[in-house]
């Protein structure tokens, strides 16, 4: 009884309900806390603190203060309705229903954090909204997240963002021709309105659902006396990759000959459409310049609801009146100065998720690529990270914004990716308020009454110095702190039975019974925790397929079921994992969890369309791990550039499975070892990579014509993976007599330190990987002396010594350190940038180091070797 009266207490003590003015609240959780009186809140991590004000229509942010510097971010109040913004669902004044604050930890899916929670009405949409603020004690930021509920027909869906197709501006500047030109008198108002740049006016297409095709249509006409226009039209990828010219160098109708506008129709091809996304070029072929006078398009199939379109009303029912047969018209741009969009507006005036009236710093955008299956080439990089040269940018998942005195990484937490636009995952937007992000993935329809749903978060990570390494550390600390890493279920070397094959036959093959028993004895030989059985091993593979019981393990491999390997696993204190692809169903998942005490998983083969497909994901894996009581843990991948999970999002789960690496087919697959390095080091600028999934491949079978990974050894093969989570993506059996004793030597070397090491942050140093650099990794934790070096000297490389510069050292220190593979012990004095003198003899060849920072005189100065 005592218990629950204090719960009361407690609870009556954290809530307000007056209109708009918080009721006294303050709770901390250690340096974490909030604090909220009269109209404002106060939120610290204690690094990190944030400022809201009520403003009868929402919270909006008053201040962002960077408490170890001092640094405030909010130079003058804005007058904006609320951080958010969501037209047709969150409109009019606000009702405050209730402020709290507890402990959580997301039902162990996070770390410990302060939850503070704000709910609030929208009578007048019938919408309810939770704003959700999340601040881990001692994190650099805090973590906001929007959470919706109501009835979609109580909403106003036609001006709802994010329902349908949608046409923005890329590039071009508006124009109204002059009423005394003769282009006047021959033509409607919205053929005298018009779009134009010196080489090209481009469009973006927005919304488009997979399952649908489309047709766009344009009118163009050569305007005025000067040189007679020619122009094309491309249609590109949300990256700009992928390029189709779908409509050939044409002269246009000219009205200096009494001609009309010309309509141009075409398909929006399937091999560009990577998301919902595209972007559509009207290049300048000849004449002065590019333009074009209306842009429109068709969408596949019946709708719902009307969508939203503005412009002439007679034009808009020609226009629907002559849609192609089984189409409707989705989308109308008419290109006059008045109805055509700026980049800012037509996204910012969609769902907004978060704003910060930070203005005058200066912005650059990150974000990386999926398809790592296709992307293993020279010339395509993990990572675009560039300044920003407009208002708004569509492709970065981060927005980093610095002043001399330090900066603020303003991070999507969704599936984005460079190349993948995925569910309404928006954009930033910078103009004269401040920083707007957009994207909600909840949209009007998606809505129910009885049950909130989320919306993408944000997190808003402050770094007190403008450096590299300060910008690297925040953003890995903060994702530590939300995605940590718990040593007894997240720490293993693994192998997986799938990447030895030569064709799907030959790789499923080795999910039998005969050979998991097989592997099961070599990877406990080589030290390795956890074999996990790929696709092949389900009824739904067996011929022919029993689609029944697509998910239960197949009789014809396995008479006991999971008996004969689960036992053989036990017998040999091995774990087992289990593949299998994202369409299986919760049950199914649970049952092979039952059967199998399978711990490590690989989710496959998600495609996220919608905003039901990211639900039921989330939903179902959210299920299953607590089914299994967190014993279990699930690696989502970017293989591929079909919509998944992405690199910001869904880790709580466990992992990320980075790349297939396979010796022969397919052969996008096959490793070259100078980009394994170089995609290990890009991917490692911004997550931790104890979060990733490594493959390591057997370097001796690996295709001699296109690759020369077998003139590498097997521990650089080894080498290679551990800076994340080592995957053998291979059967590793086929490692015999000398190789064999190499692999588990370093495997069993590198697992004397694996915890020790997962304790620090990695940071990528030394050079480039070109086939002919010094480049690799060092291991630190900022508050302790002691670290980690993993430097490789790649095969075209002819220095025996080099000085690389380490991370959150300085000029002057001296260093202790032992070479792990030798045991060879020195001592040095870093140099000039903090740098150390190191020293490989061979090419093709590395060093794992361990080292400590020291205070003492050396009297003489050894090279790290």
């Amino acid at each position: 009884m005592y218990r629950l009266i204090t719960f009361l207490i407690a609870s009556i003590s954290l809530s307000a309900s007056y209109g708009g003015v918080f009721q006294p609240l303050e709770k901390s959780l250690g340096a974490a806390s909030v604090r909220a009186g009269d109209d404002e809140i106060i939120v610290s991590s204690g690094l990190v603190e944030r400022r809201w004000k009520w403003t009868g229509s929402g919270l909006a942010t008053s201040g962002l203060r960077d408490l170890r510097s001092g640094n405030e971010w909010i130079e003058q109040a804005v007058d904006i309705r609320a951080d958010w913004n969501f037209p047709g669902l969150a409109e009019g004044r606000a009702k405050l229903l209730s402020l709290t604050a507890e402990e959580s930890d997301d039902e162990g899916f996070t770390s410990r954090h302060l939850e503070v929670v704000a709910e609030i009405e929208y009578p007048a949409t019938g919408t309810f909204l939770k704003y959700v603020i999340w601040a881990y004690p001692d994190a650099p930021g805090l973590r906001t997240q929007i959470w919706l509920k109501g009835d979609p027909e109580g909403c106003d869906i036609t001006q709802a963002a994010g329902d349908g197709v949608s046409i923005g501006l890329a590039s071009g500047k508006p124009h109204r021709i002059p009423a005394n030109m003769p282009e006047c008198s021959i033509a409607p108002e919205y053929h005298t309105s018009t779009l134009y740049h010196g080489k090209e006016v481009e469009l973006k297409i927005e919304g488009m659902k997979r399952d649908r095709n489309y047709k766009a249509m344009l009118t163009w006409w050569d305007t005025g006396s000067g040189k007679r226009r020619t122009q094309s039209v491309k249609v590109l990828s949300m990256d700009g990759e992928s390029a189709v010219q779908v409509v050939p160098p044409t002269e246009l109708p000219a009205s200096r000959d009494q001609q009309r506008p010309a309509e141009v129709v075409f398909n929006i091809p399937d091999e560009v459409r990577i998301g919902d996304m595209v972007r559509v070029k009207v290049q300048k072929e000849k004449g002065v310049n590019a333009h074009l006078f209306e842009f429109w398009v068709y969408e596949e199939g019946n709708a719902s609801s009307e969508p939203h379109l503005s412009g002439n009303e007679k034009r808009l029912a020609e226009l629907k009146s002559k849609a192609p047969a089984g189409y409707r018209l989705a989308a109308y741009l008419d290109c006059g100065c008045k109805s055509a969009p700026s980049p800012a507006a037509s996204a910012g005036n969609g769902n907004r998720v978060d704003f910060l009236p930070v203005v005058g710093s200066q912005l650059t955008a990150f974000g990386y690529f999926n398809d790592t299956q296709h992307r293993h080439t020279p010339d395509h990089h993990m990572v675009r990270e560039e300044a920003l040269s407009g208002k708004s940018v569509d492709w970065a998942s981060v927005l980093f914004v610095e002043k001399k005195q330090g900066g603020i990484a303003w991070v999507k937490e969704s599936h984005k990716c460079v190349n993948r636009s995925g569910v309404d995952t928006g954009e930033f937007i910078s103009d004269a308020s401040g920083l707007h992000n957009t994207g909600s993935a909840l949209s009007a329809a998606d809505l129910m009454p009885d049950e909130y749903r989320w919306c993408w978060a944000t997190w808003t990570v402050l770094y007190p110095e403008n450096t590299e390494y300060a910008r690297q550390l925040a953003m890995k600390r903060f994702g530590r702190a939300r995605f940590p890493v718990d040593p007894n279920r997240d720490v293993f070397v693994k192998a997986n039975t799938w990447g030895s094959g030569n064709s799907g036959e030959e790789s499923m093959a080795m999910a039998s019974e005969k050979e998991v028993l097989r592997e099961i004895k070599s990877v406990a030989d080589l030290g390795i925790d956890v074999l996990q059985i790929d696709d092949g091993w389900q009824c739904g593979r067996q011929q022919p397929s029993n689609k029944a019981q697509a998910w239960h393990v197949r009789e014809d491999w396995y008479p006991a079921g999971w008996e004969n390997v689960r036992a053989a696993a036990k017998k040999k204190n091995l774990k087992l994992g289990l593949w299998t692809a994202a369409y299986a169903g919760l049950d199914d998942l649970k049952r092979n969890y039952d059967e199998g005490g399978f711990v490590t998983w690989k989710y496959d083969f998600a495609r996220i369309a919608n905003y039901n497909d990211l639900y039921s994901h989330w939903s179902k894996l959210r299920a299953f791990l607590l089914y299994t009581g967190h014993n279990a843990r699930m690696a989502v991948d970017v293989t591929e550039n079909a919509p998944r999970f992405g690199y910001f999002w869904a880790r709580d789960f466990g992992c990320v499975w980075l790349s297939n690496r396979k010796p022969e087919n397919p052969s996008n697959t096959i490793p070259k070892p100078t980009l394994m390095l170089r995609e290990n080091r890009e991917l490692s600028k911004y997550v931790n990579l104890n979060k990733f999934e490594l493959p390591i491949q057997n370097f001796q079978r690996v295709n001699q014509q296109k690759s020369d990974a077998h003139l590498y050894g097997h521990p650089y093969e080894v080498a290679l993976g551990l800076m994340g989570i080592p995957t053998f993506f291979q059967t590793t059996y086929y490692y015999e007599g000398q190789a064999r004793n190499e692999v588990r030597g370093l495997v069993q070397l590198y697992k004397k330190y694996q915890q020790e090491l997962y304790k620090h942050y990695v940071f990528a140093i030394g050079d480039d990987p070109n086939g002919a650099a010094w480049s690799g990794f060092q291991w630190l934790e900022p508050d302790s002396t002691e670290g980690f070096l993993l430097i490789f000297r790649e095969r075209g490389n002819k220095e025996t010594h080099k000085l690389i510069p380490l991370m959150n050292v300085a000029e002057g220190q001296r260093v202790e350190w032992v070479d792990l593979r030798s045991g060879r012990k020195g001592r040095v004095v870093l140099g000039e940038n903090g740098s150390a003198p190191l020293q490989i003899q061979q090419p093709a060849d590395f060093l794992f180091l361990k080292y400590r920072l020291k205070e003492y005189e050396i009297t003489k100065v050894d090279v790290m070797k």
